[in-house]
């Protein structure tokens, strides 16, 4: 059986300085669920909105996520 995708950046989230920023694939395997449930958390307030790197590119710091994490948990 193969295993599913999982990003460097999430393999290695917990050493991931707090400044550095995420990709939406790395922000899904991190949180464990679908891009959209992702989205409706952010829209909820319950994770940080994204910020825009260049043109479309969203991402978030890695800081941010780790504290709304703790919060939710």
């Amino acid at each position: 059986m193969e295993s599913a995708y999982l990003p460097d950046s999430a393999r290695h989230f917990d050493s991931l300085p707090d400044s550095a920023r995420i990709d939406i694939a790395t922000m899904i395997a991190v949180v464990g669920r679908s891009r959209a449930s992702v989205y409706r958390y952010i829209d909820k307030g319950i994770l940080p909105r994204p910020r825009k790197l260049a043109g479309t590119q969203n991402s978030w710091i890695v800081g941010e996520v780790r504290k709304a994490l703790a919060a939710k948990n």
